[in-house]
């Protein structure tokens, strides 16, 4: 390339008039904004206790129900959704008011799985428990065969019945047999000895099938016993690096509940979390942009960063001259101190962009 090739002197022009190229080095990745400069720091002391104070509410939320926690999930990014200056492309938009709409089906049948389970004083211990998708799929495979209004239809559809029952009901023998037995009841157009027919063709080999599922389950369980019994304690050592991934999977800091708490939080409360909010830190973008969900999501990872250089990301807001940890450089932002009559003005409310405009 010769710095007359059009390519360079478009990039030239693109710069020039203020885009990013990523063609040429630019200012604009640099840009700090300068409403920050001056604004007092995050001390050390105060970002570890409100990092410890976090950590001990992950916690705690391995003893919240999941719906519950689903359900506030849900809301914050409903809340989310909403923020244009959060959330910029409508169609990330429409599709986290998809996903919300998933979450609350999901629990709304999670939630009446447990409850049918819970009014059941005698749960059948031959009846296994089956996931929603497996009972939906023989409800809707059920539901056609019952619409057939002749032999044909009937008999197009019984290959698929006995299919999945085969597969995925193989142990349950006795919601197999009440199907069959009701299943062919309302079918007119048959007769009796044809109805005693294809109930003969549902049930035909699944009491087999169903001892050799339990003879296979108990071996399975006997094998599994087998195994912790023989299981020997792992050695992991006693070093940083190892205690810290310890921690970090006792708490669940995979992409999980941390993930949602710390990304949630610090975009749905501009910055903060709970842990941050009692100590009077905030996370601002260096550039005094918005701190999108993207971005929050961004900086969890950063976490990750840190755990692998063996803590020392961490350790990094101790000589670094804007106390910016692994996770801070990661998302381009820094942590500051909001001290009363030293206030941060940049977009922290809901209408944060109205509020830009108008400074504009």
């Amino acid at each position: 390339m010769t710095k007359h090739d059009p390519e360079h002197q478009s990039a030239l022009e693109a710069w020039r008039e203020g885009k990013e190229t990523r063609a040429i080095i630019t200012p604009f990745a640099f840009k700090v904004d300068q409403r920050l400069l001056g604004h007092p720091l995050g001390k050390p002391w105060r970002r570890g206790l409100a990092m410890g104070l976090d950590l001990w509410l992950i916690a705690m939320l391995t003893y919240v129900p999941d719906v519950a926690i689903g359900l506030v999930a849900a809301i914050a990014i409903w809340i989310l959704s909403k923020r244009h200056d959060q959330v910029i492309h409508p169609w990330a938009r429409r599709w986290l008011r998809v996903l919300v709409v998933l979450v609350v089906f999901v629990l709304v049948v999670s939630l009446t799985s447990t409850l049918s389970r819970s009014l059941d004083d005698k749960p059948d211990p031959d009846k296994p428990p089956h996931s929603a998708l497996e009972v939906g799929a023989l409800g809707a495979v059920g539901i056609a065969m019952a619409l057939c209004d002749d032999k044909v239809c009937v008999d197009d559809s019984l290959p698929g019945l006995i299919k999945l029952l085969d597969e995925r009901f193989a142990g349950d023998l006795k919601t197999r047999r009440e199907l069959a037995d009701a299943i062919f009841d309302d079918m007119s157009f048959l007769n009796d000895d044809e109805k005693a027919a294809y109930r003969e063709q549902v049930m035909a080999g699944a009491e087999a099938r169903y001892r050799a599922f339990k003879r296979d389950q108990k071996a399975a369980e006997k094998e599994a016993g087998q195994g912790i019994e023989e299981e020997k304690p792992k050695h992991y050592g006693y070093s940083l690096l190892n205690w810290a991934k310890g921690l970090i999977a006792d708490l669940g800091l995979g992409l999980s509940w941390a993930a949602l708490y710390f990304t949630l939080f610090t975009a749905l409360w501009r910055g903060q979390t709970p842990g941050k909010r009692l100590l009077g830190l905030r996370v601002v973008r260096l550039n005094g942009e918005p701190l999108t969900l993207w971005a929050s999501f961004g900086r969890y990872g950063g976490y990750g960063a840190g755990l692998a250089t063996g803590m020392l990301g961490f350790m990094q807001v101790l000589w670094d001259n804007n106390r910016q940890c692994i996770q801070d450089k990661i998302g381009e932002t820094v942590v500051i101190q909001e001290i009363k009559g030293i206030r941060y003005t940049g977009p922290l409310t809901d209408n944060a962009s109205e509020q830009q405009e108008e400074q504009a």
